[in-house]
């Protein structure tokens, strides 16, 4: 394979003949001008499906699997917290030199990370006076991999036998491509790798709720700004997914072979896909649609199109509701942690903590459906006090750290304040 699936190959090309030729490929902070939506046919398969939720397919291999490594909300973490450098700005309003000397008495408490109360977003009234077409875009993901792992009753059996235990005490897995997996966990990572940023980038839209089902199950929320930056990440993506798959495939039966040694014994050829068909165990497609309105009802009595136009407009209010809950929620569960840990004098940190809180204010300027005043005070907060000071400062600068702990806190607080308000 040298080509992009259809749906992306015709997506990319539907998009970017229409792109600014001036626009920057990085998301901007500033809202530009909203891009008419584009369909496209998906592949039409997935053989890991759950019943529809909400009218679209909740795809669960990828979100679900059984990886012994990590599960589905550690691989996004992992990937996305992976690679790359930082990119700091030293904030020159901090007036380092003016700090007074610091010692860890002078820290204040870690804040307890806590399921913080999550303000109401929507009404009827808001719900008349926009049409969230226009805001966004419906995107499902769907994906599909091997793990060249299975279950091993023997072996289960064995360690049970072995311990005295009940024969339903041990669960074992034998990998199929012991010695010989590299080249398959590069097909795996550039598919979290796409995962990962279609959560980012998206908003769940769900009636579920801001539970773990309600965040990965079915089409997600794409603002309209980030379309075209959507678009070029994915087919990204999917550019790697497919040069890796295209090297596993060519070294399949050689790994088999490299396998078997390792394996000895336990090598069993019957559990190993054919090489003629192992190519269809991976996917990674994009499907778009949009979101439906109470007009595509027809050919139905004015009264039952009325009633059923009324239902859809309550799902549409409890999806968008549950869709800015969740973009809260995420940035609370960043800027606590962030207090937490700058609180305190003897926790260490990664680049990610500013990384994390950088991604969040910038997507904030795109995930703010209804625009909220409030989320764009908080966002701006985070980003002018949060994010424009060098790592390297703060980890040798125990003041420093001390004023940015202050400012997470602050911000904290203001959320907690008004969600409480707006419970």
């Amino acid at each position: 394979m040298t080509d992009f699936d259809s749906d992306i190959a015709s997506l990319l090309d539907d998009v970017l003949q229409d792109k600014e030729p001036e626009q920057a490929p990085q998301v901007a902070i500033a809202e530009p001008e909203t891009p008419t939506p584009v369909i496209t046919e998906g592949t039409g398969h997935n053989e890991d499906t759950i019943p529809v939720l909400d009218g679209a397919p909740v795809t669960l291999e990828s979100l679900f699997a059984e990886d012994d490594e990590l599960g589905p909300m550690e691989t996004e973490v992992a990937e996305a917290t992976h690679d790359g450098e930082v990119t700091t700005v030293v904030n020159e309003d901090v007036e380092k030199a003016a700090l007074p000397p610091i010692d860890n008495t002078m820290f204040s408490e870690p804040v307890a990370v806590e399921h913080v109360p999550i303000p109401t977003f929507t009404d009827e009234e808001l719900m008349e006076s926009i049409d969230i077409r226009n805001f966004g875009t419906l995107v499902s993901l769907s994906n599909r991999r091997w793990h060249a792992k299975v279950k091993d009753r023997k072996a289960a059996k064995d360690a049970a036998d072995a311990t005295g235990a009940d024969a339903e005490s041990f669960e074992a897995r034998k990998r199929l491509l012991v010695g010989a997996d590299e080249k398959l966990r590069k097909v795996h990572k550039a598919i979290d790798a796409a995962r990962t940023d279609h959560y980012r980038m998206t908003l769940p839209w769900s009636t579920v709720g801001v539970n773990d089902i309600g965040k990965r199950a079915g089409a997600r929320l794409l603002p309209n700004t980030l379309f075209f930056d959507y678009a070029e990440l994915m087919g990204k993506h999917k550019a790697e997914m497919t040069a890796a798959l295209d090297e596993f495939v060519a070294a399949y039966p050689t790994l088999i072979a490299i396998s078997q040694q390792k394996l000895g014994g336990a090598f069993n050829q019957n559990e190993y896909p054919s090489p003629a068909v192992i190519e269809s165990h991976f996917d990674l497609s994009f499907d778009f649609d949009p979101i439906p309105t109470g007009s595509e009802f027809q050919g139905l009595q004015d009264a039952q199109v009325e009633k059923l136009a009324g239902a859809l407009k309550r799902k549409t209010q409890k999806k968008l509701e549950n869709a800015m809950q969740d973009a809260w929620q995420r940035l609370f569960d960043d800027v606590s942690h962030a207090a937490t840990t700058l609180a305190n004098p003897d926790a260490n940190f990664h680049y990610t903590l500013f990384d994390k809180l950088q991604q969040h204010a910038t997507m904030l300027s795109h995930l703010n459906v209804t625009g909220n005043s409030e989320i764009e005070v908080i966002r701006k907060m985070v980003e002018n006090k949060l994010t424009k000071t060098d790592l390297k400062d703060v980890r040798k600068d125990d003041a420093l750290r001390k004023l940015l702990a202050d400012h997470a806190k602050e911000i904290v607080d203001r959320m907690q304040e008004y969600a409480n308000e707006k419970a």
